[in-house]
C-alpha cells in the first residue's frame, strides 16, 4: 500500500514571524487588550522592585543629613516591616494573577474570533505545532511589548517618587547592577506570564477540528 501524500505545512521560523506580527497588525484592538494588562501588572512589579532597591540603596550610601530626615519621618524603619512587605508582596501577586487571567482571556477571544481562519490553515494541511507556533509568537511580541512599557513606567514612577522623597542623591544611588537585575526579573516575568497565558488558547486552536472551525459561527 503506498503512502498517503505528505499534506502537512512546515514553514520556517522567519515566515511564521511574518504571519503573526501581521494577525497582530490586523487584531490591533486586541492585542492592546492584551498588551494593556501585561503594561499595568508589570509597571507595578518594576514599581515595587525598584522602589525598595532604591530605599535600600539610599539607606546604605545617603548623606548623613539625608538619613537623618529619613529617620525623623519613619521612612527607614518601614523597610524591615516584615507585615508591609507581606502586603505589599500579596499585592503583586494578585496583579499578576489578574494580568494572567485577562491574558488568557483575550486570547480565548481571539482563538474564537479564528475559527474560520484556523480550519482553513489545517484543510491545507496546517500542523498542530504550526497553530500553536504562530499563537506562542504573536503572545511573546505582546509579551516583549508590555513588559518594555511597563518597565519604563515603572523606572519612571520609582524615579519621580525618589526625587520627591530622597532629592537629587536619587540618581546616584542605585547601583547600576542593582538596576539591571531588577529589570531583567520584571523582563523575564512579563513575558514568561504572556505566553503562559497564551498556551491553553493555542493547544486548543491546535486541535480544532478543520471541518469543527469551518462550520462555527462567531
Amino acid at each position: 500500500m503506498s503512502e498517503a501524500p505528505e499534506r502537512q505545512i512546515q514553514l520556517p521560523m522567519a515566515k511564521a514571524v511574518k504571519i503573526a506580527a501581521k494577525n497582530i497588525r490586523v487584531r490591533w484592538w486586541r492585542s492592546l487588550l492584551v498588551t494593556s494588562g501585561i503594561i499595568l501588572a508589570l509597571a507595578f512589579l518594576m514599581y515595587i522592585l525598584s522602589s525598595e532597591a532604591l530605599a535600600r540603596s539610599i539607606a546604605q550610601r545617603g548623606s548623613p543629613e539625608l538619613l537623618d530626615q529619613l529617620n525623623k519621618k519613619g521612612l527607614l524603619s518601614a523597610l524591615d516591616d516584615a507585615d508591609r512587605r507581606v502586603q505589599t508582596w500579596w499585592l503583586v501577586g494578585l496583579a499578576l494573577l489578574v494580568s494572567f487571567v485577562g491574558i488568557l482571556n483575550a486570547m480565548l477571544m481571539s482563538v474564537t474570533e479564528r475559527f474560520r481562519e484556523i480550519g482553513t490553515m489545517k484543510c491545507l494541511g496546517a500542523l498542530d505545532s504550526l497553530i500553536i507556533k504562530l499563537f506562542l509568537i504573536e503572545s511573546t511580541f505582546q509579551g516583549i511589548l508590555g513588559t518594555s512599557l511597563g518597565i519604563g513606567i515603572g523606572l519612571l514612577l520609582t524615579y519621580s517618587e525618589g526625587l520627591t522623597v530622597y532629592g537629587p542623591e536619587t540618581w546616584g544611588a542605585m547601583p547600576g547592577v542593582t538596576l539591571a537585575r531588577v529589570v531583567g526579573l520584571c523582563f523575564l516575568t512579563g513575558t514568561l506570564l504572556t505566553i503562559a497565558g497564551a498556551l491553553y488558547p493555542a493547544w486548543r486552536a491546535a486541535k480544532m477540528q478543520p471541518v469543527d472551525a469551518m462550520r462555527s459561527e462567531v
